[in-house]
This record gives C-alpha cells, sequence and structure tokens, in this order.
C-alpha cells in the first residue's frame, strides 16, 4: 500500500512539474508573440534612420516576406499536388503510393512529408545560395563531383527540392471572382489572377514599415521571360527586350520599392482603369499613388511614357509637385514652344521649358524652378527605378522556368531582400553589400531549417539529416580482438564501386567514407582493422 501511494505521490508531482513547464513554455512563447508584434508595431511607427537593435537581416526579410504569404503558397501548394495525385491514382491515392515503397518518387515523398512553412522557408533559401553560386543548371547542385562541391547537399534531397518546385502553385482565382465566374458563364476573369493576391500583399507589407520621402519615382521595369504568354511585352530599347511589364513606385533618394503595379497587357485593359475619364498611362499613376494616404507635399518624377498635362493637372489638383519629360508631338503642347525663339511656356500652371541639346528636351512641372536646376535635379530624382532594377541583378535568384507565375514568386523574394536590406540599413545605421545581406539570411534560414529538421526527427525517409544522406541502422560488428562499430549510409541517385566485390552500390560507410554493400560491411572491416595490427 505504501509502495503504492508513493508512486501516486510521484506520479502526480511529475504530472503537476510537466503542467508548470508547459504553462512557463506556453507564456515565454505568448511573451515572444508579443514581443514581436509590438517591435513590428514600432518599426511601423519608427521614421527612417532611427536605430533599431532588436531585429537581425532574417528578421527585416520577414516583415517583407510575411508568414502570411508564405502559408498562403504552402496551402496552395500542397492542395495543387493533392489535386494530381487524386487524379492519377483515386480517392485512396495515399495507401497506392505507400504500398509501391517507391522512397525517392515525387507522390512518395509528398504522402509522407507534405509540404510546411520551414519547407517553403528552405527552399526560398536554397534559391538565394544558386543566386550566389551560379552553376550550369540546378542539377548540378546535387552532383558529387568535387567541381560542384556546395552546402544544398547537406540541406534539402533533389527530389525533393523539385517537388517544391513543381508544387509550388498560386490561387486560381479570388473567392469573389470565382463566384462571379460560377454565377456568370461570360465574366471576363483578370489575367493576373495567379499573382495578384501575392503581388498585393507584398505590396502591403512593403508600405507598412516605410515612411515614403518627399522624392517618388514612377517607371516600367521589364521582367524577363521568353515562354508563350499573352501578357508578355516585347520592348526592343530594354536589355532583356521580351518579359512582363509591372510598373514600379520608388522612393527617389533610397530607391524602396513602395509600390507596384503588374501590366496584364492588351488582354486586360479594362482591369487598370482607375477613372472613366483617365487614359491607360493616367490610370497607372493614379492606381500607384493611391496607395499614400498622408497628406505630405512630394515631387512625382516620371518619364514621357506616363506624361501628359492631363495628367499633371490631376496631380496637382490632388496635392503634388510632379516633374516629367513631355513627347515633341504632344497634342497638348502650347503652339509657343513649338517655334524655334522661345524655350519657355504655360499652359493652366504647368511650366514647359525647352532644353536644347543634341536633342531637343521638353521638361514639365508644376512649381517655377530655373531650366538647368530642372534638368539637374530630374537627372538626379528620376533614378530610383532604374537603380532598383540595378539592385535586382546582384546575384538575383531568377532561373528560366515554363512557369510564368514562378518568375513574379522570384521577383517577389528578390525585391523583398532589396527592401529589407534598405530599411535595415536606415533603421540600424550599419552598411552592407546585398551579398553580405543575402548571406546572412541564408544562414540564418539554414540554421532554422537543420533545427527544425532535428527537432522533428524529419529528414529524407523521415530520419536525420546529414550530408544528404539516408541513416541506415547501426551495424555492431566483432572483428576477431577488434570491436568496432559504424553506420552505414544510403546516398540519394548515386552509385558507386563497392571497395570489397567492386560491383556498383549507393550504400556506404559513414565514419569511413567509402562505398560497401551492406552484406561487405563486416569483410571489409575485418580485413582493414587485420591490416591495420600488422
Amino acid at each position: 500500500m505504501e509502495t503504492d501511494e508513493s508512486t501516486n505521490q510521484k506520479a502526480s508531482e511529475e504530472n503537476a512539474q510537466n503542467s508548470n513547464e508547459q504553462s512557463e513554455q506556453k507564456g515565454s512563447e505568448e511573451s515572444s508573440q508579443k514581443k514581436t508584434d509590438d517591435n513590428s508595431q514600432k518599426l511601423n511607427e519608427k521614421k527612417p534612420g532611427e536605430e533599431i537593435d532588436i531585429l537581425n537581416e532574417f528578421q527585416y526579410f520577414q516583415l517583407m516576406f510575411s508568414n502570411e504569404i508564405i502559408d498562403l503558397l504552402v496551402e496552395e501548394s500542397n492542395n495543387f499536388y493533392k489535386n494530381i495525385l487524386f487524379e492519377k491514382y483515386g480517392p485512396d491515392y495515399k495507401t497506392i503510393v505507400l504500398s509501391k515503397k517507391a522512397h525517392n518518387t515525387y507522390p512518395y515523398l509528398f504522402v509522407t512529408k507534405g509540404i510546411s512553412r520551414e519547407d517553403i522557408l528552405a527552399f526560398i533559401g536554397i534559391r538565394m545560395y544558386m543566386g550566389l553560386h551560379k552553376y550550369p543548371n540546378i542539377e548540378s547542385y546535387w552532383n558529387d563531383s568535387i567541381l560542384y562541391k556546395n552546402i544544398v547537399n547537406s540541406i534539402m534531397n533533389k527530389t525533393y527540392f523539385f517537388l517544391i518546385s513543381k508544387s509550388l502553385h498560386f490561387p486560381e482565382y479570388d473567392k469573389d471572382e470565382k463566384d462571379d465566374k460560377s454565377s456568370v458563364s461570360n465574366v471576363k476573369i483578370d489575367p493576373r489572377h495567379k499573382i495578384k493576391n501575392y503581388l498585393e500583399k507584398l505590396a502591403q507589407n512593403f508600405q507598412k514599415y516605410y515612411v515614403l520621402g518627399k522624392n517618388i519615382t514612377i517607371d516600367e521595369s521589364l521582367l524577363q521571360y521568353k515562354g508563350r504568354n499573352s501578357m508578355k511585352f516585347y520592348i526592343p530599347m530594354k536589355p532583356h527586350k521580351y518579359g512582363f511589364k509591372i510598373h514600379l513606385l520608388c522612393d527617389s533618394d533610397t530607391h524602396y520599392l513602395y509600390n507596384m503595379l503588374f501590366d496584364p497587357g492588351k488582354n486586360g485593359k479594362e482591369f487598370m482603369n482607375f477613372e472613366d475619364n483617365s487614359s491607360l498611362t493616367e490610370s497607372i499613376v493614379l492606381r500607384l499613388l493611391s496607395c499614400i494616404k498622408d497628406n505630405k507635399q512630394r515631387n512625382v518624377f516620371f518619364d514621357g511614357c506616363y506624361s501628359s498635362i492631363s495628367l499633371m493637372k490631376k496631380l496637382t489638383k490632388m496635392g503634388y509637385l510632379n516633374t516629367t519629360v513631355l513627347r515633341n508631338n504632344s497634342k497638348e503642347l502650347p503652339e509657343k514652344i513649338k517655334l524655334s525663339g522661345y524655350d519657355k511656356a504655360y499652359n493652366d500652371g504647368i511650366l514647359i521649358q525647352k532644353y536644347e541639346g543634341r536633342k531637343t528636351i521638353l521638361f514639365a512641372t508644376n512649381y517655377e524652378v530655373d531650366k538647368e536646376e530642372l534638368r539637374n535635379i530630374y537627372n538626379i530624382k528620376n533614378r530610383g527605378v532604374d537603380t532598383f532594377d540595378q539592385y535586382l541583378e546582384i546575384s538575383s535568384i531568377q532561373r528560366r522556368t515554363k512557369k510564368w507565375y514562378q518568375k513574379i514568386f522570384l521577383f517577389g523574394i528578390d525585391s523583398s531582400i532589396i527592401n529589407a536590406k534598405i530599411v535595415y540599413e536606415l533603421r540600424s545605421g550599419k552598411s552592407l553589400t546585398t551579398v553580405k545581406f543575402k548571406e546572412k539570411i541564408i544562414e540564418h534560414i539554414f540554421k532554422m531549417y537543420m533545427d527544425h529538421c532535428k527537432r522533428n526527427g524529419k529528414g529524407y525517409n523521415s530520419q536525420n539529416m546529414n550530408n544528404c544522406i539516408y541513416r541506415g541502422p547501426n551495424i555492431s560488428s566483432k572483428f576477431g580482438k577488434f570491436k568496432h562499430t559504424h553506420n552505414v549510409g544510403h546516398i540519394i541517385n548515386n552509385k558507386r564501386p563497392c571497395k570489397h566485390c567492386s560491383k556498383k552500390t549507393p550504400y556506404f560507410c559513414i565514419e569511413c567514407t567509402v562505398p560497401l554493400h551492406p552484406e561487405c560491411f563486416t569483410d571489409y572491416h575485418n580485413k582493414k582493422n587485420a591490416a591495420a595490427a600488422k
């Protein structure tokens, strides 16, 4: 009886202790979550240049590329590949896939592991690493040759990486659009429906953690894409010539991307209209500026692609200063400025000044300024988007792909890195190159993923991860006078000649790093230890 009472008492004490530990753990998690939430609020309120010493480089990146976006990708990617397996195998796809026991295939890895938030983050980290270290193709990162030694091998299985790349998906339609389409068959759907929600969430994050400066630039950027798509543009003056057109609004001084608008091309013009009496270019500028809610007076710089006197008048009514270059054949130009003797004219408060060099350039603004000063200001402040494009090219993670929406996905990651770096420098007072900043993010992602795999016992084939191998059973062998305990490893998608029988095998000794069949394991180590004893 006494023993029963003592055991019950011990069990109750252990339960109380466990409950205390769980409550403490929950309390610490809640407090840490509150701390990050408070920090994000402070970050939103603070102005550029003020120090914040709480966040590291990865946390700045996560403010831009938030968990909400990653969760959206996880949900849609899992649903997308589930539908593929459902169509192929039917409702019992899980049992069918598991019965085949093909461990290193897309269906088996998906059924046994699925795709989690940590997996998507690791996928993004590997993509960043590939931008820093360029190889001829993606398969080369898992090549065992000494020429291609890298860390990717130890982070993620090649088949699993390509599974995530294949499954990566965005929602087909927004809920409202889907309801409209189901109710009316002839309703036209926005061709940007796949990436619209993704870009909007990114833009909201960009605007949430940055206070826009006095000078802003609006310009177009061409994202290279050579596949077949109705939204693709051909612009011969651009370096890439073929691709998707994205209209960007950047801070002229820091080159921070504040807002963006994806151009759907000819098939989606009706989705770009902002006002009934506005032209397409006017609607683009007004849409980009609609995210600015404060009443600060700002100077908007844009080039001849968007410029018109009617747009300048609208911006003047909205309280913006604006500076642009007008086309020489513009219908709204006053006749006076076209004459050779005149270099200055007005049109309802819009000042037009002619600058004659190798080309005749017409500068237009809605405030009084000297001609030379106007030319210098425009040339300096209108480089915001061009400089941002240059930042994007530094160790870019872009790769050739047939899926057009993956180009936009990678563009969003690159943009988030650049914006995170700019905010990090402004708020911490530290200066880092883009490459160094990316390296810090990659290191943090890889450490997080490896810790996650160790905690959850989640690696290749649901076992511990180490140097891209399956850890096999522990083999204990007695070799005469010698006792030796080694592990068998299994290399993915690679076979080498066995050191004992010379036949090819995917297995090897982890400690000796020698290819060996499991059945040759004991014989080889017997010979090796006998030779060492002599």
